[in-house]
């Protein structure tokens, strides 16, 4: 065995202790279990990794145990358990079977590699937000301690760096990214993209063609091993990256404002968000005479997560370079993405 700190294996299931048993012994790693929240809580923060089961797994998420990393969820149905899986905070959920995945999942804790939150931000329509949400979430994060970086896959969106004021920020921008191939390492990427004000950025150069690289995947396998957080701004018509991105995030935001046109819209976005993932928040973005959240809410059977209020210095202080962090309004709808996702900073 290596002397990596053990694992924790949580359930009851004798079928998910042998499994997790067998994925430990091929990662090199000794294994504790345990069979209730108190043998949990003795072995939850020192553990290297943790397993749990899907018959532990709700009553864990409730217990109010400190957020931490590699924690994965097993389970037969995961799209059953998303939202339990993100109040854990796991980094996946993962059937039985699927032991490529598990163990690429696990074998993360053993080589010391971090995995960052990441979040995909989507609109119901063009012009919902997603784009200034997503910057939103980024300057949150860096104002909480952490290391975030906000990506831009929305080909036909404005620019995620003209909302942040981050176009004449020095580094490399997705068309350097064309001719990558293979692994990209997560040190050497933070290490070259654009910071502005504390906030990593990935986008594209002015006057390039807007086209996403075939090295999208390796990059974001890059990106969170190298930040805190990861903000995706995604099309509301996925295409290959943009499922790839919503099936791997932590939780996927649904940006809808509050107009029947954008409801109806919504319902169609959310079908092929849904495609991809179970884990979906839903973001209202109020409108002066619109139909509310509640109605937002009602028509999508979905809670709302967080409601933002218009702010006419918003768009004044994007057009000016200052970028979202001035807006009272968008900073508590990110804050509440945030703590929802467990990231309270250091």
């Amino acid at each position: 065995m290596t002397d990596v700190p053990a694992a924790l294996i949580a359930t009851t299931d004798a079928r998910v202790l042998d499994d997790g048993l067998r994925w430990c012994a091929a990662l090199g790693v000794a294994a504790e279990h345990a069979t209730d929240l108190t043998a949990v809580r003795r072995s939850w923060r020192r553990a290297s990794l943790v397993v749990v089961g899907h018959d532990l797994a709700a009553e864990l998420s409730r217990s109010g145990l400190p957020r931490r990393e590699h924690v994965l969820v097993v389970a037969d149905e995961p799209d059953r358990w998303w939202s339990v899986a993100v109040a854990l905070g796991a980094a996946a959920v993962c059937r039985p079977v699927d032991e490529d995945r598990v163990i690429e999942v696990l074998a993360r804790a053993v080589d010391g590699r971090a995995e960052a939150c990441l979040v995909a931000v989507v609109g119901a329509v063009g012009g919902a937000g997603a784009s200034t949400l997503a910057a939103a979430l980024g300057v949150a994060a860096h104002r909480r301690g952490l290391r975030p970086l906000v990506v831009d896959a929305d080909p036909l969106g404005g620019g995620l760096e003209l909302v942040l004021g981050a176009e004449r920020a020095e580094g490399l921008r997705w068309d350097d990214f064309a001719s990558t191939r293979g692994r990209v390492d997560a040190g050497t990427l933070a290490g070259v993209l654009p910071v502005h004000r504390g906030v990593s950025s990935l986008s594209w150069a002015t006057g390039a063609p807007r086209a996403l690289p075939a090295s999208v995947p390796s990059v974001l396998d890059a990106a969170v091993r190298g930040f805190d957080l990861v903000a995706v701004d995604v099309p509301r018509h996925l295409e290959a990256a943009g499922a790839e991105t919503v099936g791997r995030a932590v939780l996927t935001v649904l940006l809808v404002p509050e107009e029947i046109a954008a409801v109806a819209a919504a319902r169609h976005v959310l079908a092929g968000v849904r495609g991809c993932t179970e884990s979906v928040g839903l973001v209202c973005v109020a409108r002066r005479a619109g139909i509310g959240s509640a109605a937002v809410s009602e028509a999508l059977e979905m809670p709302v997560l967080a409601r933002i209020r218009p702010d006419q210095r918003l768009r004044a202080a994007v057009d000016r370079g200052w970028g979202p962090g001035g807006s009272r309004r968008l900073r508590r709808a990110a804050a509440t993405v945030l703590d929802t996702l467990g990231l309270a900073g250091s």
